[in-house]
């Protein structure tokens, strides 16, 4: 709910407000960028009533990486390229890119991921999905499944990171974007065709 002047009213409003402006910000200058007040200023409230929902800066931040974590999850388990685990990851990481960001940013800020995320049921999805995989021999038994998403979410997540360094710089960025696409994906099934049991 909101006053006639705009602003969040009522205690589930605020924090809803709260969290849509801290989430904008610590994905574009990262939380340790980011003050209380300017979080509030963004949230149009006062600044007082961060602590009073959450306490600090920090349970904010972990209160936005839940909510996005929740949000990434659904994505997931939307259905589409269900049996890719892999190819889920790619696309959720492209549509719920301020998950990753904020995460990038308090990686390299110093916190450990555990201080501010209870839980990582994302990535135990996908370790769950990449087992199945293995078990109805789609993948190599052998393989790590651990190892296997973490391969794979580190490909993800250089994209997201990187995706403007990575095409300039090997030329990518002067190939028509749908031929390009098409190559990556080729090189993409290639890795995937890799992870296959190999025939005894």
């Amino acid at each position: 709910m909101r006053s006639p002047a705009g602003r969040p009213y009522g205690g589930e409003a605020v924090r809803e407000a709260l969290i849509a402006a801290a989430t904008e910000l610590f994905a574009k200058f990262g939380p340790g960028g980011v003050s209380v007040r300017q979080i509030a200023s963004q949230a149009q409230v006062n600044h007082g009533l961060v602590h009073r929902h959450f306490g600090s800066k920090e349970a904010l931040l972990a209160a936005v990486l839940e909510q996005l974590t929740r949000e990434l999850a659904a994505e997931l388990h939307s259905g589409k390229g269900r049996g890719r685990p892999a190819r889920r990851a790619l696309r959720a990481t492209r549509t719920q890119g301020r998950f990753w960001k904020i995460l990038a940013h308090t990686v390299l800020e110093g916190r450990k991921p555990a201080e501010v995320q209870r839980d990582f049921p994302v990535i135990r999805a996908l370790v769950q999905a990449t087992k199945s995989r293995q078990a109805m021999g789609q993948i190599d038994p052998k393989l790590d499944p651990r190892a296997i998403t973490a391969t794979g979410t580190a490909l993800s997540l250089g994209w997201l990171m990187f995706e403007p360094f990575l095409l300039a710089s090997t030329g990518l960025d002067g190939v028509p974007p749908s031929r390009r696409h098409r190559e990556l994906a080729r090189v993409w099934r290639s890795i995937e065709r890799g992870l296959r049991p190999s025939a005894s």
